[in-house]
């Protein structure tokens, strides 16, 4: 008997098999490089009325749902792991579910024909076209141009520095460091925050990779709220403006948003709060001391300090 185990393991099983092949590369005739493993062609050839059955039985239950949304986390976090400045929300994953729901349901359709490994070729082609879709659709094409050129994963990775050395970069005193502290983008160990924290510091940490507990949240930072005069110290490293610089000299980038973000940060900083970023960001910086008495601005070589002095 097929079970819900047995099928989020096929999906785990199939990503890992793509995991380093560029969803836009062609072979010959125009073909796709991702493919269907072996393991899931000889399961949908001996055990597609079971896969079939199991699909259709889940879409009269609550599991239904828990499987399409594993599928598109799964599916998203892969995205994200390869490159870091691929962005998602509630919005994107639901239209991904709905691309697995279609997935889902042509396995059904095509248990009912006669030839089975050629339509599981098409199945597989059709699912990869979707995907590319979504990825053009929520993240532009400019981004992904790169990844038609090679068969292999080109990544763009992000990594959690030491506690010390963030620290040290931004020139931060724990002695006169403002609470509460708030590390935007503190990566899947949140090490800075725990760092902070056992220092007896209140600190809290954001990331759409960490898991959340108590003092972490694991959340798209873009499409956080940041409430105003909340914040003693925000701080933002390799995170925030690398992301919005991405964004600033991306062709079909989304810069107004960020600078939206970068503001609604600032006011979310109580009076005498900082906000600690790297790298800098001149292009916003220059707007910012010339329309914003409110805000005062130290530059170094390496770092960005941003104080909010008055309402």
């Amino acid at each position: 008997m097929f079970t819900f185990s047995d099928f989020l393991y096929v999906i785990d099983q199939q990503l890992i098999h793509n995991r380093n092949k560029s969803l836009f590369y062609e072979i010959a005739n125009g073909r796709l490089i991702l493919s269907p493993s072996k393991e899931t062609v000889e399961l949908l050839v001996r055990r597609i009325d079971e896969v079939s059955a199991f699909i259709q039985l889940a879409a009269k239950e609550d599991t239904y749902q828990h499987l399409l949304s594993y599928a598109a986390d799964k599916t998203l976090n892969l995205f994200t792991e390869v490159n870091q400045y691929l962005n998602f929300n509630d919005t994107h994953k639901r239209k991904l579910e709905k691309i697995y729901q279609d997935f889902f349901e042509r396995i059904c359709t095509i248990a009912t024909h006669g030839e089975i490994t050629k339509e599981i070729d098409q199945l597989f082609d059709l699912h990869y076209r979707n995907l590319q879709s979504f990825l053009l659709e929520s993240n532009g094409s400019e981004i992904f141009k790169k990844y038609k050129e090679s068969p292999n994963i080109i990544y763009v990775e992000c990594a959690e520095y030491s506690p010390s050395f963030q620290l040290g970069l931004f020139g931060i005193d724990l002695l006169t460091i403002e609470e509460p502290v708030l590390d935007l983008g503190c990566g899947v160990h949140a090490s800075l925050v725990q760092f902070l924290r056992k220092k007896g510091i209140e600190a809290y940490g954001m990331d759409r990779s960490v898991s959340s507990n108590r003092y972490t949240y694991r959340m798209n930072w873009l499409e956080s709220t940041f409430c105003p005069k909340t914040w003693g110290t925000v701080i933002s490293h390799m995170a925030f403006s690398n992301h919005f610089t991405h964004h600033h000299i991306k062709a079909d980038g989304d810069y107004e948003r960020y600078a939206r973000k970068y503001m609604e940060i600032l006011y979310s900083l109580k009076i005498g709060g900082s906000f600690y970023y790297a790298p800098g960001l001149p292009f916003i910086e220059k707007v910012l001391s010339s329309n914003h008495e409110s805000f005062v601005i130290q530059v170094n070589e390496h770092a960005t300090k941003v104080i909010r002095v008055s309402e």
